[in-house]
């Protein structure tokens, strides 16, 4: 855990060359530390320079000689990003040059007790939440918005850092908190006359505490879609088109095509956009009877990944005839599927109707014209004709249908967030079977304090050291 007495260093931009870059210091004597390295072209000491505002200067190394020039701002306490005294370099970038400067804060300040030291990952954010400049959420989606690699993954992650979540959690825990007081009061002051009645006011609020939380529930696997990537697995025969079909979605040569059955032996893993939202597309062996040790183990591989995603694309090439074992990967499916007819562009050797038969016999449901019309597209990989068709149907088939909704919601992004809020809800439905057995106000209160505690986790309020630890060891250096 950090301490707060530590002074702590740490280059705040990314490796390698730029026009600036940043070094933040952070703690009691982040002053002193910059001190001791920088001067002012104005000839006021650092301290003396007004907060919030650039003073430019010269940065001098061991032996007093002028390396940089360079801006330095400082904040003061409860008005900088970890709520500690902060100071920032603003120097040229480069890693090499940055790291020496940084070497150079830690040699000329380090008579000062404590010496200051190098920041670990994440540290400067963990200072924020300790010191309560932001809740949990918000500091994980300082993570998050830094590495987002998408335009939807960053707006899901700029809504957290503005408080959606926390605010939505935080509306949870006080209609707990209420229940909770209402029923220490019942235990504490019995004579009263406070009883727990299953079909009173106390049942309702808590089924609406407990519905909300399942609203919230349901937006976990959309967050982590957004700020992780849809899992896409094209699967099919050999040679139905899947690698033909990676390229051309990705608009680049990233898997080898060739005509000879079996080329790919393993997966290829692409991540690019749809409208913003990331996938990750996986090019898999084509399912068949093996020729080999290897290519059985590539199937094995296929069919796991199949299952493990969140989207299904089966590969089929009309130009070729139809093998029903083909479908088979279907089966049992539980994720969500679309059916892409490839190389419409040659002449096609049988039809929906065949298509159809075969998926009444595999799963009835899915022979249905609904099914057709929305699951099964057609597409030619080689020329690109389709491909926007499938685009769009990935975006709807991941988001289900609800594009517009799900990007202005609030999300659980994390699947701590998720484990946290499951935790409570269990708790929440031990309560409404108490309630229903018109139980002792003892036993409700102990599942009350069950629930709010599993919603602290997610705000950090009730969150294990260790746990803090592991969330922000993920951090960049830095940050």
């Amino acid at each position: 855990m950090s301490s707060p007495s530590d002074t702590i260093v740490a280059v705040a931009t990314a490796a390698g060359s730029a026009g600036v870059g940043v070094i933040r210091v952070s703690g009691p004597q982040a002053v002193e530390v910059v001190q001791a390295c920088f001067k002012a072209a104005d000839g006021r000491a650092l301290a003396q320079q007004p907060p919030r505002f650039m003073a430019f200067g010269k940065l001098l190394d061991e032996q007093g000689l002028v390396v940089d020039d360079a801006l330095v701002v400082r904040f003061e306490e409860r008005h900088s990003f970890t709520g500690e005294a902060v100071v920032e370099i603003h120097a040229h970038g480069g890693s090499f040059h940055l790291q020496q400067v940084q070497a150079s804060l830690l040699s000329l300040s380090r008579a000062l007790l404590p010496a200051p030291r190098l920041a670990r990952a994440g540290e400067f954010t963990q200072r924020a939440f300790l010191n309560g400049k932001m809740d949990l959420t918000r500091a994980e989606a300082v993570a998050d918005l830094i590495q987002s690699g998408s335009a939807l993954g960053r707006e899901a992650a700029a809504r957290q850092l503005g408080g959606g979540l926390q605010r939505a959690v935080e509306d949870l825990r006080l209609g707990v908190l209420a229940l909770l007081a209402e029923a220490e009061a019942a235990c504490d002051f019995p004579e009263e006359g406070r009883q727990w009645d299953a079909p009173g006011q106390w049942l309702d609020r808590a089924q609406e505490l407990r519905g909300r939380m399942q609203g919230l529930l349901d937006t976990a696997r959309t967050g982590r879609m957004l700020t992780q990537g849809v899992r896409v697995c094209l699967a099919g025969p050999p040679n139905a088109g899947k690698s033909s079909l990676l390229n051309a979605l990705a608009g680049e040569e990233r898997a080898i095509v060739s005509p000879e059955p079996g080329t790919t032996r393993d997966w290829l893993e692409l991540r690019y956009q749809v409208q913003g939202l990331p996938v990750l597309l996986y090019d898999t062996a084509g399912l068949r009877a093996a020729q080999g040790e290897v290519e059985a183990e590539g199937v094995r591989r296929t069919r796991r990944l199949a299952a493990e995603a969140d989207l299904l694309v089966l590969v089929l090439d009309q130009s070729a005839p139809f093998d029903p074992s083909a479908l088979d990967v279907l089966k049992d499916l539980p994720g969500e599927a679309l059916i892409v007819l490839n190389k419409n562009d040659l002449d096609p050797v049988w039809d929906s109707s065949v298509l159809r038969a075969a998926l009444k016999l595999l799963r009835h449901e899915w022979a249905s014209s609904a099914f057709l019309h929305k699951r099964v597209l057609s597409v030619s990989a080689r020329q690109g004709a389709g491909l926007e068709s499938l685009q769009a149907r990935i975006l709807d088939t991941a988001l289900e249908g609800r594009a517009t909704e799900t990007l202005e919601a609030v999300l659980l992004t994390r699947s701590r967030h998720a484990q946290a809020l499951r935790s409570a809800a269990e708790a929440l439905d031990q309560v409404l079977v108490s309630l229903r057995a018109n139980a002792a106000a003892e036993l409700l209160a102990v599942d009350l304090r069950a629930c709010l505690d599993a919603l602290g986790e997610i705000v950090g309020l009730t969150t294990r050291a260790e746990v803090l630890e592991q969330i922000f060891s993920r951090f960049c250096i830095g940050k």
